[in-house]
């Protein structure tokens, strides 16, 4: 039993292969790699683009799906710090990699965009995930029903960070309480 676990653990990335995230991350990458190259040559765009959506369907299923299995890590920072630094940084150094060695153009003002755009993803995969979207397997849901959550997933992704710095920087009842106290 011990070893089936072991087995499933290690097929994971294959048993459940993400293909959600796979097309999602292809077409809004290829959308990005068009405006960051728009001033670059026709052929290298091409060789470019061939590259990255092949880079991309084949491995950000496998990615995706790691970051769906870190989902059960506990503690759940160090799911987070898995899902959202560990495997997506991975992956970009991955493609940088394979880009810098295909072609050996300036790609500097990609990378920072890259590395941004790889760090704001994965925070919403995060979010999305832990919110029951977007995941693969028998507790996944059909895309359409993943895609019918986006608005309120992506307005909740945009609320919650304000939210947060609201409710640290509202002072509490207890301080307004003491500062009555000290004032009386």
């Amino acid at each position: 039993m011990r070893n089936q676990r072991r087995l499933d653990a290690l097929l994971f990335p294959i048993t459940h292969w993400h293909w959600k995230a796979a097309v999602m991350s292809a077409t809004f990458r290829a959308g990005a790699c068009m405006v960051a190259l728009y001033r670059s040559p026709l052929h290298a765009r091409e060789h470019f683009g061939l590259v990255e959506a092949a880079y991309v369907l084949t491995t950000c299923g496998i990615f995706s799906a790691w970051q769906q299995q870190a989902l059960g890590i506990k503690p759940r920072r160090l799911a987070w710090l898995i899902v959202v630094l560990v495997i997506p940084l991975g992956s970009l150094a991955a493609d940088s990699g394979l880009h810098l060695w295909l072609d050996s153009g300036n790609m500097r003002a990609l990378g920072i965009g890259a590395l941004i755009g790889t760090l704001i993803s994965s925070m919403f995969h995060w979010h999305v995930m832990s919110n029951g979207a977007m995941i693969i397997g028998a507790s996944g849901r059909s895309f359409l029903d993943d895609m019918r959550q986006m608005p309120r997933l992506v307005v909740s992704f945009v609320a919650n960070p304000v939210r947060w710095l609201a409710a640290r920087l509202r002072p509490s009842s207890i301080s307004v309480e003491a500062e009555d106290l000290e004032a009386a």
